[in-house]
C-alpha cells in the first residue's frame, strides 16, 4: 500500500517523526528509529533528491544537519497516515472493542520487553 506514495521502506517512519517534530539533527532521528547512522543517511538522501525533505546546517553549531520536511513531504505523510488508518482498520477487523484494548496492552507489554 505504501509504495503507492512512492515511498520506500522506513521512510514513512522519517516522514512521521518529522511531523511530529520539525527540524531534527540526523542523530535524534537515527535514536527515535533504531537505526544505523549509515541507514539513515543514505535514506535522507533519497528523500532530499525526491524533494520531501530538506537538509540544511544548524544555525549554531554547523556540524551537525537538521532534517526538515516539505511542503511535498507533509502531502505524502497524509497519505502515509491514510494508509495505517486503513491498515490498523483491517488488521482489528472482528476484535471487539475489549479484545482491541487487550490487544493494545499486550502490544505495549511486548514493546517494553524489547526496550
Amino acid at each position: 500500500m505504501l509504495s503507492e506514495t512512492g515511498i520506500h521502506s522506513g521512510q514513512d517512519i522519517l516522514l512521521y517523526h518529522l511531523s511530529l517534530e520539525d527540524g531534527q539533527t540526523v542523530s535524534s532521528l537515527v535514536e527515535k528509529m533504531c537505526i544505523q547512522q549509515a541507514t539513515i543517511s543514505s535514506m535522507i538522501d533519497r528523500m532530499v533528491a525526491t524533494g520531501m525533505i530538506t537538509k540544511e546546517k544548524d544555525a549554531q553549531d554547523k556540524r551537525t544537519s537538521r532534517i526538515y520536511i516539505t511542503d511535498k513531504g507533509k502531502a505524502t505523510y497524509k497519505q502515509v497516515a491514510k494508509i495505517w488508518r486503513s491498515m490498523e482498520s483491517i488488521a482489528i477487523q472482528g476484535l471487539s472493542e475489549q479484545q482491541q484494548t487487550q490487544l493494545t496492552e499486550l502490544l505495549k507489554h511486548v514493546l517494553n520487553n524489547l526496550e
